[in-house]
């Protein structure tokens, strides 16, 4: 019974130590691929883009570099569909290749060839600890 008391009053005494320790820890958090590109996706080469990202004017230099990088380029409609951008056609999902897709906010992750999930987590966003006190 003497010991039990011993432990309860060590972990009561190491706990808020533990506590205050995490505000100096940086933790991050995975995401996977989510089975398909989202509608509203443009397709240069091996990266793709949201298209809100890929028109948004700060991000231009990294689209023109892509552009210039070559490949092809194909866009996601918001109905799923694919076209080529240069022939204006629809086109199969599964000649797609893998690639790197930044959303709006600048997030990374990946998507295997033919717009399919790809199993390996690839994103990581550090989460914030907040101190509680």
């Amino acid at each position: 019974m003497r010991r039990r008391k011993i432990l309860y009053a060590a972990l009561i005494i190491a706990a808020p130590l533990f506590i205050a320790n995490l505000s100096n820890i940086t933790l991050t958090k995975a995401y996977g691929a989510t089975t398909a590109m989202p509608g509203g996706t443009v397709v240069i080469g091996a990266k793709a883009f949201s298209l809100d990202y890929a028109n948004d004017t700060k991000n231009e230099s990294e689209i023109m570099t892509a552009i210039v990088t070559g490949g092809n380029v194909y866009v996601k409609s918001y109905d799923n569909s694919w076209v080529n951008n240069a022939t204006y056609t629809s086109i199969n999902a599964n000649i797609l290749p893998s690639v790197t897709y930044k959303n709006s906010t600048g997030i990374i992750s990946s998507y295997a060839a033919g717009d399919t999930s790809s199993d390996t987590p690839t994103v990581t966003d550090p989460l914030e600890i907040i101190n509680i006190e």
